[in-house]
C-alpha cells in the first residue's frame, strides 16, 4: 500500500488528473464526515471539502513523507473547516467567556449514546453553537488537548474547558429530548 500511496502522491505532485481523481475518490467520503462535524449542513460541508482538496493539491509538495499522508491531509481538512467557521462568523468566533471553575465541572457528563444513531448525533453536534461545536470536535473527535485548542483558537485553556463542558451539557439535553421523542425510554 505504501508504494501505491507514494505513486499517487508523486502523480498529484506532477498535476496528473488521474492521480488527483483517485486521491479524491479514496478520501472524499471520509473527509466529508469531518467537514459535516464542523458545518451546519451538507452544502457547507461540500464547500469545505472542495476547498480542502484544493489546498491539499496546492500544498502537496510540502508533504515531507514523514508521518502519515492521511493524517497530513486530515489536518488540512480540519484547519479548512475551522477557517470556514471563522469566515462565516465574519470576524472572530464568539466564545462564552464565562469560565467555569474546576470545582463546578463534573468529570464527565453521561450521555446515553447507544440509544441514538450516529446520524442523529451528528445532527445534534451540527446544531451546537459554533464555539461549542468547534471545541467539542477538536477535543473529543480530533483528540487535541485544551492547551492545543487554546493556542490554535487564541483562547484561554479555561475557555476551552468551559466550551467543552457546555457543549456536553447541551448535547445531553438534546440527546435526552430526542430519545423521548423516539419513545426509546
Amino acid at each position: 500500500m505504501e508504494y501505491q500511496e507514494d505513486l499517487l502522491i508523486e502523480g498529484c505532485k506532477k498535476n496528473k488528473r488521474k492521480a488527483r481523481n483517485r486521491l479524491y475518490k479514496l478520501y472524499a467520503n471520509s473527509f466529508l464526515g469531518i467537514c459535516l462535524r464542523y458545518t451546519r449542513n451538507i452544502t457547507e460541508a461540500e464547500d469545505v471539502l472542495h476547498d480542502s482538496f484544493i489546498k491539499i493539491f496546492t500544498k502537496i509538495d510540502q508533504f515531507s513523507g514523514k508521518g502519515s499522508f492521511e493524517a497530513w491531509m486530515k489536518r488540512i481538512v480540519v484547519n479548512t473547516a475551522i477557517q470556514s467557521l471563522r469566515e462565516r462568523n465574519k470576524s472572530r468566533l464568539v466564545f462564552d467567556n464565562n469560565e467555569i471553575r474546576e470545582d463546578q465541572v463534573k468529570d464527565d457528563i453521561d450521555i446515553d449514546l447507544p440509544l441514538i444513531s450516529a446520524k442523529e448525533l451528528l445532527k445534534l453536534i451540527q446544531q451546537l453553537p459554533d464555539g461549542y461545536k468547534l471545541v467539542f470536535n477538536m477535543f473529543v473527535i480530533e483528540g487535541l488537548s485544551h492547551q492545543q485548542i487554546a493556542e490554535q483558537l487564541n483562547i484561554s485553556i479555561g475557555t476551552s474547558k468551559s466550551q467543552l463542558f457546555r457543549a456536553k451539557q447541551l448535547l445531553k439535553v438534546e440527546v435526552n429530548k430526542r430519545i423521548k421523542e423516539l419513545n426509546l425510554i
